[in-house]
């Protein structure tokens, strides 16, 4: 499958790693000579040019592609490109001669949300825009997940009350450390299936029951619902704080990120004081639909004013995030929030090496934007097989997936030991409708039997997607 990138930045690079890696036909566009001279590292073919222009997109093969991304720093240029390659296809391969042309998906990141609030199909009209990918909510779900445990390295979700979690084993991990995962398992109660194993200095591996765990292993555990976080970092040897029932949240920044925060944090039952050193962006979410919430309160400050950060008693907080712009000022009020006592900070980031790295300054838990939006933008390259698609940025040759089961589906009525011997996967679930009409989660046993309105949730090597894509395809 020929797949064109528009943009070789961060995102750009990340999905077209990504695809590469999985043996797909990639192509990267991009107007700067530096970004083209990074994106040389992938392998794929990467063409100096401007996505906007008919020229590249012809030299990029637009004829023969299946999937557009327009992936760069403008959602004006993104917009643009995706109208021009629809346009293009069209004048190149005409649908009326050529009824049987593969269709093109077009998918562009949007970074203003407001464009696409309730208007996605009006968007796809005007713009032939397919998909837009605005990873704001995302980013907000894994965020308030994380840090609800804060000694797990990651948290990522594969939809419903599916999740991913990723820990380090401690020297206090006396069930864990030195014994095999069958072991841990029998003597751990409701310990999760771990799913891969990092360790220092060696390739990742799929651990059996008798891969023995050592100190300083890095667990990837797959998991339903948030109230096993703590019994996965307890295991791993880890001591937290407990987690409050309706915790108090400090929100620096009343941009739309932090204003969606306060939404979230507000329904929660929670008390929120948002802080901002804008005027008008304070009023701004003052006068909306939140702003006269009897748990909020809007306060116009100098964020780095330490006096007034305790006269509103910060300390008493158990959760502080940073939802700013700017990644370094971000990182800053969090180490401040962290050193005045907070014991839960969280940051929302671009960068995602620096979201990576802030927990070695002490900083609890930090979501990469650009990582949930190659994360969503895959997503949606992979829509064929409707589920979620999910990388986990340390264990890059390993994808998590899932897949839903419809009527007239191939694989409707077979067993999980029928299913997982057509391809190298294992499915480590089947989300199923109960008695009562309530979403459940099960682990899989090879005797369970396929209906209507599973959804399986598996794990696979990143050069075997196409494979099993075309194993669970409807």
């Amino acid at each position: 499958m020929r797949i064109i990138i528009g943009g070789a930045g961060e995102v750009g690079r990340g999905v077209a790693r990504a695809l590469y890696n999985e043996g797909q036909d990639v192509v990267l566009i991009d107007p700067d000579p530096s970004a083209i001279k990074e994106a040389q590292t992938i392998d794929a073919f990467v063409l100096l040019g401007d996505v906007t222009r008919r020229e590249a997109l012809k030299e990029a093969g637009i004829r023969d592609a299946q999937v557009f991304i327009a992936a760069t720093g403008s959602d004006e240029r993104n917009m643009v490109a995706c109208a021009l390659a629809r346009d293009l296809l069209e004048e190149e391969i005409p649908l009326e001669k050529n009824p049987n042309r593969q269709s093109l998906l077009t998918i562009a990141r949007i970074h203003d949300g407001g464009l696409i609030e309730n208007e996605e199909e009006r968007l796809a009209r005007w713009s032939g825009v397919d998909v837009a990918i605005c990873p704001h909510q995302e980013s907000i779900d894994r965020l308030t997940a994380g840090l609800k445990s804060s000694s797990l390295t990651d948290v990522l979700p594969l939809g419903g009350d599916a999740w991913i979690v990723e820990v380090e084993v401690t020297s206090e991990a006396t069930n864990l450390a030195s014994m095999s995962l069958g072991q841990a398992e029998e003597q751990i109660d409701g310990l999760p299936k771990a799913f891969t194993l990092c360790r220092k200095g060696e390739s990742a591996i799929v651990p059996t029951g008798e891969t023995v765990v050592e100190v300083g292993d890095r667990l990837v555990f797959a998991t339903i619902g948030e109230h096993t976080f703590k019994r996965i970092s307890k295991a791993a040897g880890h001591v937290e704080p407990p987690y409050p029932e309706a915790p108090r949240v400090a929100i620096f920044g009343a941009t739309p990120l932090g204003k969606q925060l306060a939404t979230e944090y507000l329904g929660e039952g929670c008390w929120v004081t948002v802080l901002d050193e804008h005027l008008e962006a304070a009023n701004e979410l003052v006068g909306s639909s939140i702003g006269a919430h009897k748990r909020l309160d809007v306060i116009h400050c100098n964020l780095g004013d330490l006096d007034l950060l305790r006269e509103i008693e910060l300390v008493e907080h158990d959760i502080a995030i940073a939802a700013l712009s700017n990644d370094h000022e971000n990182i800053a009020i969090a180490m401040r929030a962290a050193d005045i006592g907070v014991e839960r900070t969280g940051l929302v980031l671009d960068d995602s090496a620096l979201a990576r790295v802030v927990r070695r300054i002490g900083l609890t838990y930090a979501v990469s934007e650009r990582r949930v939006a190659i994360d969503s933008i895959l997503m949606q390259v992979h829509r064929r097989v409707p589920g979620h698609y999910q990388l986990m940025p340390s264990v890059p040759e390993i994808v998590a997936m899932s897949a839903m089961i419809v009527e007239g589906h191939s694989r409707l009525g077979q067993t999980i030991e029928k299913i997982e011997k057509k391809g190298t996967f294992r499915i480590a679930f089947v989300e199923r409708e109960n008695s009562e009409g309530s979403r459940v989660m099960f682990r899989s046993k090879p005797e369970m039997t396929v209906k209507i309105g599973d959804r399986l949730i598996l794990f696979v090597k990143s050069d075997d997607v196409p494979t099993v894509e075309k194993i669970l395809e409807r």
